[in-house]
């Protein structure tokens, strides 16, 4: 990679205003690219020390900066190509001309700016699991519209499925696998809420994962024979979700069963 010249006193540099407002507009921009460069090219992500360098260190990765220079000099408008100046306010006022005409798509494109990025996670589950249990108790399943035997929610997206049911069966498929497929790329995380229990499906495989809801003594209550309250361990939780976003539930499970559409 290149180098980058930057001088001991780069703390003390300050940027305008509209120069720096454009640093991190371009950043979440920017470190996607890198990625990708780095996930389809190889080579090593640049070592970023401090989170003033990160843009430019990320820009000089990504060659659209090649001359080194001094951090005094340095400008995030030197990583737009020539000519980004024009287009960019060609653009603005296009958008500003549909604004006026009030285009809904343009008042959505507005509002979705400067959106704040946040990594994957699972769904957002209550503490005390009677909370859980009273929410889906008797709610109906949005496909055949009865209330599921086995009413299972997906962690991806909250979507109620009817596990192991053929009222919704498609195609020989039933619904929690199709819903894996459509959801999750094929990998699903479901809670079965009358066992408390999470079931993982993966390709044609699935497993019993266990619990993320224990007692004050940090046991399962398979299918709350035992009618204690249950509350929700927040490191089972961390745990499948590391799990989930890295792709490790083949390594870490050994129960796996061939669930042949059935689920």
């Amino acid at each position: 990679t290149n180098t980058v010249v930057v001088s001991d006193a780069r703390d003390a540099v300050s940027y305008p205003c509209g120069r720096r407002q454009l640093q991190e507009l371009l950043l979440p921009f920017v470190r996607v690219a890198a990625l990708l460069r780095h996930h389809l090219f190889g080579g090593s992500l640049p070592e970023i020390q401090a989170p003033r360098q990160e843009f430019v260190r990320l820009v000089y990765y990504l060659e659209l900066v090649t001359d080194g220079m001094e951090w005094s000099a340095w400008s995030a408008a030197r990583a737009l190509p020539a000519g980004a100046a024009a287009a960019a306010r060609c653009w603005a006022r296009e958008l500003g001309a549909a604004a006026a005409r009030g285009q809904l798509v343009v008042r959505r494109i507005l509002r979705g700016l400067h959106a704040d990025w946040a990594a994957p996670a699972l769904l957002a589950l209550p503490r005390d699991y009677d909370r859980l249990f009273t929410y889906y108790h008797e709610r109906v399943c949005l496909q055949c519209g009865a209330v599921p035997k086995e009413a299972s929610v997906c962690l991806l997206c909250g979507t109620l499925v009817c596990l192991k049911q053929n009222c919704c069966r498609q195609h020989q498929v039933a619904e929690a696998v199709r819903h894996a497929m459509e959801c999750g790329g094929g990998t699903g995380i479901f809670l079965v809420v009358t066992s408390t229990y999470i079931i993982v499906i993966r390709g044609r495989r699935a497993c019993l994962w266990g619990s993320l809801y224990l007692d004050d003594y940090d046991e399962e209550d398979r299918d709350l024979k035992r009618g204690k309250p249950l509350y929700l361990s927040q490191d089972r939780l961390e745990l499948l979700q590391a799990q989930w976003l890295a792709h490790r539930f083949d390594h870490t499970k050994r129960t796996w069963v061939w669930h042949r559409d059935s689920l």
